[in-house]
């Protein structure tokens, strides 16, 4: 038993009580020398039963119920039992039953020493027998009272422990969705900062290199022809103003609402691409988009993508690999979108496909394109045997 709660305290407090009263009753009586014992031994062991173990307490709770039948023996009045019933309720607390039964010797010594050394009437032996048993009805009532309180205090302890609990709880999962949204809008804007430069690269980047080497070859035109040198100025503007126009389409789409483009409009846009490249280069360039004629919409990340990595294909198929035919092949069924763009350049040529790895992994268009593709669930395979293939497949759900 350890003074850890309210109504431990109380029942030391009341032990102590006791304990003094005794010890005035036995000096009343003229044995100082008893009372002074008594209040020292009776003091240690009270204390010791509330701060040591359950089983050192024990054995001190005992001692202590000794020195009461000790106490009423040597002074056999009714209060001396009453006196000291306080105390043996004290001793026991811990066992209900214990507490109980405990008392009953006390009782009944009490009314037996009264009986041998207070020789009175039969009358004064009887108001004692019920004094005693009123005392220990209220000793008993006190102790339900007590109880009662320990329970109602424990529960509320487990209550205020479960909301505390609830609450850090509910703290916990507040941070982990606050952390868990910084991450994803963290990623959100790696995505559209990765996407952004990746249009930039490819329309803007490879409609202004095209517009560069007009320009170079309009300046050597000039001494001889001049009117060949102004058509190449002419296409050269149309192309910077394409570069614009990309670069006014990238913002318009970090600004749309609507993240999905009609097919048969993206369709056009592919053609219209084309066109350019076939304008600029004089490459043939063959394609099936005039089959595709569908009015469902599809993700813009995905139309951005494809785009882009049909223009990066383009390009890098004249400029590495010095192609002159260009095939272009457009499936779509409602759950996927496959390109692929397949020229007759020389590829990488008859090498390993650890050198192919690193030749893909050194070029910054083929290794986004296989990157995003693969991020997206797709498949990206790379062919070089025969001339350059490129095949994209990407799902268009999830």
């Amino acid at each position: 038993m350890r003074l850890d709660s309210i109504e431990k305290n109380i029942l030391w407090i009341v032990a102590v009580v006791c304990i003094i009263g005794e010890c005035l009753i036995t000096v009343f009586f003229g044995n100082y020398i008893l009372a002074s014992a008594m209040f020292v031994i009776d003091m240690i062991l009270l204390n010791c039963i509330f701060v040591m173990e359950k089983r050192a307490s024990s054995v001190m709770a005992v001692i202590l119920f000794l020195s009461c039948l000790l106490c009423v023996w040597v002074q056999p009045r009714w209060y001396s039992g009453v006196i000291a019933l306080p105390i043996v309720t004290a001793c026991f607390y811990e066992s209900k039953r214990l507490c109980r039964f405990m008392k009953i010797p006390l009782l009944v010594e009490t009314l037996a020493a009264c009986c041998v050394f207070d020789r009175r009437s039969p009358l004064y032996l009887l108001i004692c027998a019920g004094i005693l048993v009123a005392a220990f009805g209220i000793g008993e009532g006190l102790v339900f009272v007590l109880r009662q309180f320990s329970s109602t205090n424990a529960q509320l302890e487990r209550a205020l422990t479960a909301s505390a609990v609830d609450a850090m709880e509910q703290r916990n999962l507040r941070e982990e969705i606050a952390k868990s949204q910084s991450v994803n809008e963290h990623n959100a804007r790696l995505q559209e900062r990765e996407r952004i430069s990746r249009d930039i690269h490819n329309y803007v980047g490879h409609t202004l290199s095209a517009a560069t080497v007009t320009l170079d070859a309009a300046s050597m035109l000039v001494p001889n022809d001049q009117d060949k040198a102004l058509e190449k100025i002419d296409v050269a503007n149309s192309r910077v103003h394409e570069a614009i126009s990309s670069v006014r389409s990238v913002v318009r789409t970090l600004d749309a609402q609507d993240d999905r483009i009609e097919l048969s409009e993206y369709i056009k846009s592919l053609e219209h691409l084309v066109d350019a490249f076939k304008m600029d280069t004089d490459i043939k360039v063959y394609h099936n988009f005039s089959q595709i004629d569908s009015k469902d919409r599809i993700p813009m990340r995905v139309a951005s993508f494809l785009s882009s990595s049909l223009s990066e294909l383009l390009t890098n198929g004249v400029k590495h690999g010095q192609a002159g035919i260009f095939v272009i092949t457009f499936v779509y069924d409602k759950k996927n979108i496959r390109m692929k763009v397949q020229d007759n350049g020389t590829g990488f040529g008859p090498i390993s496909l650890e050198e192919k790895r690193m030749r893909i992994q050194n070029g910054f268009g083929l290794r986004k394109m296989q990157e995003q593709t693969e991020k997206w669930g797709g498949t990206c395979i790379i062919e070089s045997t025969d001339g350059f293939a490129v095949s994209l497949s990407l799902p268009l759900e999830g």
